[in-house]
């Protein structure tokens, strides 16, 4: 998926290579596809906390989600039909998991460009 490409593009220092190529990110929740759409469609998509290494316990608890037990590992694979929106960037960046449609396609674009912008404040 080329927005994965471009995604690891924007933010080299979380996805460094190697054996996590295929690693978006993580989360605490479902990494159940039909629970990432039922939450589309609430207040609030699924987060992830991007990234190819797992988060750490401080970075668990600025995404608010530190005391969820369980941690799913999300690969490229498992995103299939789907991409990810700017959702904020607190120690790490954070998306939102969408269904890829053309209002997305178009959005994408500026998440990329807030992703860089706040990761130039944490180097």
């Amino acid at each position: 998926m080329a927005w994965f490409d471009d995604l690891k593009t924007a933010l080299p220092r979380y996805y460094p290579g190697g054996a996590g190529d295929r690693v978006v990110g993580y989360l605490r929740g479902a990494s159940d596809r039909g629970v990432w759409i039922a939450m589309q469609q609430g207040p609030k998509a699924q987060m992830i906390v991007l990234g190819s290494a797992a988060p750490t316990q401080a970075e668990w608890d600025a995404a608010g989600v530190g005391g969820r037990g369980g941690q799913a590992t999300i690969t490229i694979d498992m995103l299939a039909g789907f991409i990810i929106l700017y959702d904020g960037f607190m120690y790490r960046p954070w998306g939102g998991i969408y269904l890829d449609d053309a209002d997305c396609q178009r959005t994408f674009p500026g998440s990329l460009a807030s992703w860089k912008r706040n990761n130039k404040w944490l180097r």
